[in-house]
């Protein structure tokens, strides 16, 4: 039975909010870092939105969890609400880029408060601020005909995203001898080498990411990781790992010259971070980078299914073949 709808307000979200943001999105069973709001929160702090009660909620359970979204909103699964004014009833992202791309993610409402105009609302204040720009979005299989066909994001990729899982990651099954190159901790004291991979990632993306590198380094739950030529210093990849919200861990982005280098760096991410060899691990894939799948599959990483990609104007070109693992769906475009 659905809940009647409290007043609420569309705003954007305040720091403080993130956490219940992020227990919502749990709720989806979808995965996100633990701190990767955080980041992006840091990053574009105008890019997200969240609908809220008026008034404090009473306490109530729902058995409610059929209904179906009419955009990218997830039910909820959730029996718990909240009785604080903060209560969050549906939340979403729109990231800028730079200033002519934004990104689109962590579309959610509450299941019990579905199909009642809250989330139309929300993603009308995500596209208000975005305005004319470029977007992306990576909407779930069920929804693509919606995003593609309805809502404003005619131009679909022929290549696909895929999240791919390893239960174990077994260190003695992957190659880390590449004595050509080094692998360390990428840290804010070393601006030369921060300097030099916000030049890398920008080489990649095709526009420059400056804030968010260093933001990278300074999350929490997370270590980046840098390689560098023994020769000459060069930059020539670099990823990140980190705790998630489903108990397991992410890595992304991973980024590097060749599949060797990306084996290599992430060799040294699961050594490095505590619990990482035994639990969860997730990687998003792109799938026209065919030497990722196969370096991924070898080592024990199951591909799941296809993510389209859509765009609103036009494909943003990257150099596809360098991307190992994505940045973030809900934030970034690559």
């Amino acid at each position: 039975m659905a809940a009647e709808v409290p007043n609420y307000t569309i705003r954007p979200m305040k720091k403080e909010e993130i956490p219940a943001v992020l227990d919502l999105w749990r709720e989806t069973g979808l995965s996100e870092g633990t701190y990767s709001l955080d980041t992006w929160f840091a990053h574009d702090p105008d890019g997200f939105y969240v609908a809220v009660p008026d008034s404090p909620l009473e306490g109530r359970t729902s058995n409610d969890h059929s209904s179906l979204p009419c955009y990218n909103t997830y039910t909820t699964k959730t029996d718990r609400f909240h009785s604080d004014p903060g209560t969050v009833l549906g939340a979403c992202a729109g990231i800028l880029q730079n200033e002519d791309l934004a990104f689109i993610g962590l579309y959610v409402v509450q299941s019990i408060y579905q199909r009642r105009g809250i989330g139309k609302k929300i993603w009308n204040a995500v596209m208000e601020r975005i305005g004319d720009r470029n977007a992306g979005v990576n909407p779930v299989p069920s929804q693509l005909s919606n995003y593609r066909d309805r809502s404003g994001f005619p131009v679909q990729t022929s290549w696909c995203s895929i999240e791919s899982v390893a239960n174990e990651v077994d260190l003695s099954q992957m190659n880390a001898d590449v004595p050509e190159v080094d692998v360390q901790v990428l840290t804010l004291e070393d601006n030369d080498v921060l300097n030099n991979v916000i030049c890398y990632d920008a080489d990649i993306c095709g526009y420059s990411r400056g804030n968010l590198i260093p933001l990278l380094c300074e999350q929490k739950d997370s270590i980046t990781m840098v390689a560098t030529k023994t020769e000459d210093g060069e930059v020539c990849g670099y990823g990140n790992i980190k705790k998630n919200i489903k108990g397991g861990t992410t890595v992304g982005p991973l980024y590097a010259d060749s599949a060797d280098i990306a084996e290599k760096i992430l060799f040294e991410l699961i050594k490095a971070f505590p619990s990482s060899e035994k639990g969860k691990m997730i990687i998003m894939l792109i799938d026209c980078n065919q030497s990722a799948i196969k370096l991924m599959n070898r080592i024990g990483f199951k591909d799941g299914e296809d993510i389209a990609r859509l765009y609103r104007k036009e494909e943003v070109p990257v150099k596809y073949d360098k991307i190992f693992s994505q940045h973030n769906l809900n934030f970034s475009v690559f």
